[in-house]
């Protein structure tokens, strides 16, 4: 692929870049600035100066560069690509010219309704919508209803009740809809365990990583907003609200009936039963919050509490 050729499927997808310098060379592939391939692609975040990792590339060149509209050029730079966000314009690059696993050949995650409906089980009640990809042995109860251009991957169950919106990403081994640990107590003086009769919904542009677990609510639903992104390993309990363009790292356990709101972040850590988390809040590695966190507040520690600035 030459750099002409990288030029055109951005003007295509009409993505905000200059061109500096311009060598139409062969461009063999992708690789990180500090272990560079010869004749590849590169970028350089605006929070990194490359005077710092020049000496590493006194005998040799970088066949195209990405770098910050403010960032020095060098002579040892052939192709240069300014940009608000290197690293966005990188990858989105990778997505249209290098992504080999888009193949499904490769992947086996299939849009072909006669490959996935093969490879896994798929309820004649579920409603898949259109270029839905599916993976190698996913259960997809009856009740489901999946969005366009949402891809799930291997080894997902979703169960009945559950409705994902468009343009999502599950990846393997998540389950969603599953009944949660509820229980009361019996005459015998054990427990007696309670069926939850709620779902799950999932709205568009929502990341699941893999090993997740989304319980359906006890009598309304779960619900994931718009935008969310989760890492793996991330436990939603039974009843929780996660708001728009929350971001959560892994691990993170939400106990049940917890609302969170939009734009928060939250890293590892556990969040007690019937807590609020405000907008724009972020909870920090290792916190436990028993405690209702409000709008826009930073919260660290077991107990979470505000951070002191």
């Amino acid at each position: 692929m030459k750099v002409s050729d990288i030029l055109r499927k951005l003007d295509e997808g009409s993505i905000e870049y200059s061109l500096e310098k311009f060598e139409d060379c062969e461009i063999s592939g992708f690789s990180s600035l500090f272990q560079y391939k010869e004749g590849s692609l590169t970028f350089i975040v605006p929070e990194r100066n490359f005077e710092d990792y020049k000496d590493s590339f006194v005998d040799k060149s970088i066949a195209l560069i990405i770098i910050g509209k403010n960032a020095d050029s060098y002579d040892c730079f052939k192709n240069v690509i300014r940009t608000e966000s290197p690293r966005k314009l990188f990858f989105a690059i990778l997505d249209s010219c290098f992504d080999a696993e888009a193949d499904e050949d490769i992947t086996g995650i299939s849009s072909n309704p006669e490959v996935y409906r093969r490879n896994s089980y798929i309820a004649p009640g579920a409603i898949i919508g259109k270029n839905v990809k599916i993976g190698v042995g996913c259960v997809i109860e009856g009740n489901v209803v999946i969005g366009d251009d949402t891809e799930i991957h291997h080894n997902v169950v979703i169960r009945n009740k559950t409705t994902i919106g468009k343009r999502c990403t599950i990846h393997s081994g998540v389950i969603i809809g599953e009944y949660g640990f509820g229980s009361i107590a019996n005459e015998e003086g054990g427990r007696t365990m309670l069926k939850h009769y709620g779902g799950v919904t999932i709205e568009d542009d929502v990341h699941i990583g893999d090993n997740s677990v989304i319980i359906r609510g006890a009598i309304d639903n779960t619900v994931i907003r718009h935008g969310v992104k989760m890492n793996t390993m991330v436990h939603i309990a039974h009843n929780d609200v996660i708001g728009e363009n929350t971001m959560i790292t892994s691990p993170v356990h939400v106990c049940g009936s917890v609302t969170i709101g939009h734009n928060c972040h939250i890293a590892g850590s556990v969040i007690r039963n019937q807590r609020s988390v405000g907008d724009y809040a972020t909870v920090g590695l290792g916190a436990v919050v028993v405690k209702d966190v409000e709008k826009g507040t930073v919260v660290v520690g077991n107990p979470a509490k505000p951070m002191v600035k």
